[in-house]
């Protein structure tokens, strides 16, 4: 169902002008996979004495997102650390609605 009358304007003309040159599934649904997040950190309101954990103190000074790889990350791997944190993002960005 389309929530604004532009958007279903937009698919409208785009379906129209797509289907001479293939097939068009307007409003079709993406299936994700279950996506498994290693390490999801919040800190606390006092976090104090970060400066000791070094670079980590840095990252551990925001929400965050650890994916720790043993090996360098393949471009697949990163693409999947991309993903998780685009979905987290977008689960937050519902939740403050």
């Amino acid at each position: 169902m389309t929530r604004f009358i532009h958007d279903q304007f937009a698919k409208d003309y785009l379906e129209e002008f797509l289907k001479p040159y293939g097939e068009v599934k307007a409003s079709s649904r993406v299936a994700g996979e279950i996506r498994e997040i290693d390490v999801l950190f919040s800190p606390a309101q006092q976090a104090n004495n970060l400066e000791m954990l070094g670079i980590l103190g840095k990252f551990a000074a925001t929400p965050a997102i650890f994916e720790p790889f043993r090996n360098p990350a393949s471009e697949e791997e990163i693409c999947d650390c991309l993903l998780k944190l685009l979905e987290v993002r977008g689960a937050l960005q519902r939740e403050a609605i």
